[in-house]
């Protein structure tokens, strides 16, 4: 698959087979404009200017989870104005286990999918976008004046559930992974 977040309210799946269009995702209330696929392309990740962090299926289209992505005005300048949370960028970590986000409010964010919540945050300010690297433990950041600049992520091992679980994806669908008494 493809994917295209084209600055709408929703993207657009692809076929890499027969080019032709899937679907067209719908759910954001602003303009998307970031998606990345979760590294087995089980899951897929949006982001949008209205703050909204949406983990689909992109086998089904169905909304899985939503995170929101909340300014923390103490640390930030009043003088950004009425964009300051706007989200730019979003890409999962290698194993899975992570999202990162920059955003307009001066911060980079790692989140914890097991959590639901961010839990590491990073000073960026101009970032446009981020990305980790290949083997984890590192995630640059792009900002207006043509910088990189590089932060210490979190490294883990994954746990046994989380193996458990790219194992099953490989041959069950996430709704038939979620209906299993997995805890």
């Amino acid at each position: 698959m493809l994917y295209s977040a084209a600055g709408e309210k929703s993207f657009l799946l692809c076929s890499m087979w027969s080019y032709t269009l899937i679907r067209k995702l719908e759910g954001h209330q602003s303009n998307v404009v970031s998606c990345d696929f979760y590294p087995d392309s089980a899951l897929l990740v949006t982001v949008s200017y209205n703050t909204s962090v949406i983990m689909w299926d992109p086998c089904t289209g169905e909304k899985l989870r939503t995170l929101q992505h909340h300014m923390f005005y103490s640390q930030l300048d009043y003088t950004l104005g009425v964009h300051a949370s706007l989200l730019r960028s979003v890409p999962f970590s290698p194993e899975g286990l992570y999202l990162a986000t920059v955003a307009d409010d001066r911060l980079l964010r790692i989140w914890a999918l097991e959590l639901r919540t961010p839990v590491a945050f990073a000073p960026k300010t101009n970032g446009l976008c981020c990305t980790f690297f290949p083997h984890g433990g590192i995630v640059a950041t792009g900002i207006r004046d043509g910088h990189v600049h590089f932060w210490t992520a979190l490294r883990v091992l994954s746990s046994l559930k989380h193996l458990g679980w790219k194992a099953l994806q490989s041959f069950l669908t996430t709704y038939q992974i979620l209906a299993l008494p997995i805890k």
